[in-house]
């Protein structure tokens, strides 16, 4: 790579005079979802994304984000400038940088850099999928896509998943946004067991750590006066590795993609409240994980009932045996 220069930040911890390294930037290989390639960025100690400069996203980043409630930026990426990527090379030998267009990337942190081995589901929220802005062929087109999946009914749609698991082959589980858009109100439970499942057993501890947190959000959403998070996602991460505290197991989750965010002061029509469509979404993936917890809280009831049981056949069938000949 010939140069990659930062033009421009909001983050003190990057000069303006920073020049990436040589080989700085690699593909990122834990995208679920999304249009837009994401790319991974050596800025040093810690791990960044860049993704391709979005006018109404590196708005909300900007300024937008300081109006919403502080806690609530705990559950969005921090926001680390925008990056010029310019002469795009090979970041190592045989392996080509993918990108659909070159120019300005918006940095972000890499929410997965924390974990060994992170599972990753992406969520496209909300039973709206349009902003104002958008041309009337586009806002048809969005119209029928939500009626047809789950984000007309539940608010919330699988855009992508992937998940370690011992049982397949490749030892992982994958689903892409096609096989999410098929997915109902009846089967979006699978997708869960699936995400949360390693091949052994169900990562609960997850579960239940998810269920807090999205509870916690509910309630901060609810704080957002005129701000629509249409077209947003919900990245939910948690580790996959088994080797360390099992009781405090690691998980994230954070808000992303923000392209058609919108605000009292933005263009477009002025709404008041909180989203109700994204707010319908998160209430959806409590009843969803909530339903989940209790599958496997029955599976622990019943378990030692049928061990019992079968003792006492046994136990049973013993006693009913002749007595041995001498």
């Amino acid at each position: 790579m010939d140069n990659a220069t930062l033009v421009e930040t909001s983050a003190v911890q990057y000069s303006s005079q920073f020049r990436f390294e040589e080989h700085a930037v690699t593909n990122f290989s834990y995208q679920v979802g999304g249009r837009a390639e994401i790319v991974s960025l050596n800025l040093g100690e810690d791990k960044s994304i860049g993704k391709p400069l979005n006018k109404t996203e590196h708005h909300f980043y900007e300024t937008a984000v300081k109006s919403l409630p502080c806690n609530l930026l705990d559950y969005i990426p921090c926001y680390r400038g925008v990056v010029e990527i310019k002469n795009g090379k090979p970041a190592t030998l045989g392996d080509k940088l993918r990108l659909k267009r070159k120019g300005c990337y918006i940095v972000l942190e890499d929410v997965t850099s924390r974990f060994k081995k992170p599972s990753i589901m992406d969520l496209k929220m909300g039973t709206r999928q349009f902003s104002d802005t958008m041309s009337p062929e586009k806002i048809a087109r969005k119209k029928n896509r939500s009626l047809a999946t789950t984000s007309n009914e539940l608010g919330v749609r699988v855009a992508g998943i992937r998940s370690f698991n011992s049982s397949e082959s490749c030892g992982h589980h994958h689903m892409n946004k096609m096989e999410g858009r098929e997915l109902t109100s009846d089967s979006i439970l699978d997708a869960f067991r699936m995400f949360f499942f390693d091949g052994k057993e169900m990562h609960t501890a997850a579960i239940d750590r998810i269920l807090h947190k999205l509870t916690n959000i509910i309630e901060l959403i609810r704080l957002c006066d005129s701000v629509r998070l249409y077209c947003c996602s919900l990245l939910l991460v948690y580790e996959s590795d088994k080797t360390g505290n099992l009781t405090n197991v690691k998980t994230d989750i954070r808000i992303i993609d923000f392209a058609e965010f919108q605000t009292r002061s933005g263009d477009g029509v002025k709404y008041d409240g909180p989203d109700d469509g994204f707010l319908r979404g998160l209430e959806s993936l409590v009843r969803i994980l909530a339903n989940l917890m209790r599958e496997q809280e029955e599976k622990i009831k019943e378990t030692p009932l049928k061990i019992g049981f079968e003792e006492e056949e046994k136990e049973q069938s013993a006693s009913e045996q002749p007595p041995a000949l001498s």
